[in-house]
């Protein structure tokens, strides 16, 4: 759903984006978190799908640029999520006007209070 990274880049060239002319100096940023959410890429673009069969986010960067532990990030949070599970299988947001997020260009939660449900 989110691209936890928004990458920068200095305009080398002047080039021309839609009606937008950028000139050389000039600083750009990437939204990788917006490609997420095209609807000619993702089915329900908007909705979170665990285990989307289709999913070629953009989260970790793409090509030359991909994050080199992007591998190991997925795989902490595959065992962490399944730990999490076996042992607090319910549970929900405290409100959802609890979750605070960090600003600038890494993208997280500071705060995330949950309601641990009784199984």
């Amino acid at each position: 759903m989110y691209a936890p990274v928004t990458i920068g880049r200095v305009v080398t060239r002047e080039v021309a984006i839609g009606d937008r002319a950028l000139c050389p100096g000039e600083r750009v940023v990437l939204p990788w978190g917006a490609a997420n959410h095209d609807p000619e890429t993702f089915e329900e673009p908007d909705t979170f799908v665990l285990g989307r069969e289709r999913n070629r986010h953009l989260a970790f960067g793409v090509g030359i640029h991909r994050c080199l532990g992007a591998p190991l990030a997925q795989m902490e949070l595959r065992v962490s999520l399944e730990a999490w599970l076996a042992r607090i299988p319910e549970f929900e947001l405290a409100g959802p006007a609890a979750v605070t997020w960090t600003g600038g260009n890494t993208r997280g939660p500071v705060t995330l209070p949950l309601r641990i449900r009784r199984a």
